[in-house]
């Protein structure tokens, strides 16, 4: 069974307990969700995993504070504990190293692998492995993670739509994951929302006779243009980038461009008719 949380739950999260704005925790989350997909993406590893991950991430900052657990430990952390539980498994050595060449890369730092005989390994591999238990605790082990990637090609066969639109419903589906509307709302209605802003973008016609195509997904129209309307705002926003809450002077340098790892068209309609 999937871990739902709610609006007023995120808003009031225990990072802004601690003082930590809204706007800097959404940052923070989309820049985790994103560093935890390129890792993905080096690490081969299928996308079932990397967005379990993903999720994993998004759920432990409704239990715990971004000024408890910084996010690039707790990114590497998360996508750690999700190779546990599916296939196929990677070595922590192989998570570290790949996690600490998109750090260099962001950082405009010298590209190298992380000697494992220095004790900056040692304590990163630390760190790690305290996270996964943090996480493992946090959620007394129950990790599992109805995913909407699932439900995306049975419904292109259902509705009988071509692989065109397929392919631009996943493209949103993945870039739903940096938003907690995978914490927030069942796979199947963020499945739903994802085919119809691709529907939007393609110009494609979803069938309301006998019955509006909605109700094949167990959802409502409602339900579909609020998680349309989140996945949408999503483009509008400045890059993600990294921020050191224990110390801001080592935060990365804000960016005021679009954000430019988006994989879809950023502008569409969010009325389900």
């Amino acid at each position: 069974m999937n871990l739902y949380f709610s609006d007023e739950e995120i808003q009031n999260s225990p990072s802004r307990k601690d003082g930590i704005s809204f706007e800097i925790e959404d940052n923070l989350r989309r820049y985790g969700t994103e560093v935890i997909q390129e890792a993905g993406i080096l690490l081969e590893l299928p996308q079932a995993t990397t967005v379990t991950g993903q999720v994993i991430f998004q759920r432990f900052y409704c239990r715990k504070s971004l000024k408890e657990y910084d996010v690039k430990t707790l990114a590497m952390g998360s996508l750690f504990v999700s190779t546990k539980f599916t296939e196929p498994q990677r070595k922590i050595r192989d998570i570290l190293n790949v996690f600490t060449l998109i750090w260099q890369k962001k950082e405009g730092l010298p590209i190298d692998y992380i000697d494992t005989t220095k004790q900056a390994y040692w304590d990163l591999k630390g760190d790690v492995i305290a996270a996964e238990f943090d996480i493992l605790k946090e959620f007394g082990f129950l990790m599992y993670v109805d995913l909407p990637h699932k439900y995306i090609l049975n419904y292109m066969k259902l509705l009988e739509r071509s692989k065109e639109l397929a392919q631009k419903s996943w493209n949103y589906l993945n870039d739903s994951m940096r938003t907690t509307i995978t914490i927030q709302y069942k796979p199947e209605s963020i499945a739903a929302s994802s085919i119809f802003l691709a529907s939007r973008i393609l110009g494609t016609q979803l069938p309301e006779e006998p019955y509006p195509w909605w109700e094949l997904f167990d959802t409502t129209k409602e339900e579909i243009e609020l998680i349309s309307f989140e996945i949408n705002n999503l483009y509008s926003k400045p890059s993600a980038y990294y921020i050191d809450v224990f110390n801001p002077t080592n935060s990365e340098a804000a960016s005021p461009i679009t954000n430019t790892t988006s994989t879809t068209t950023t502008t569409t309609t969010t009325t389900a008719t």
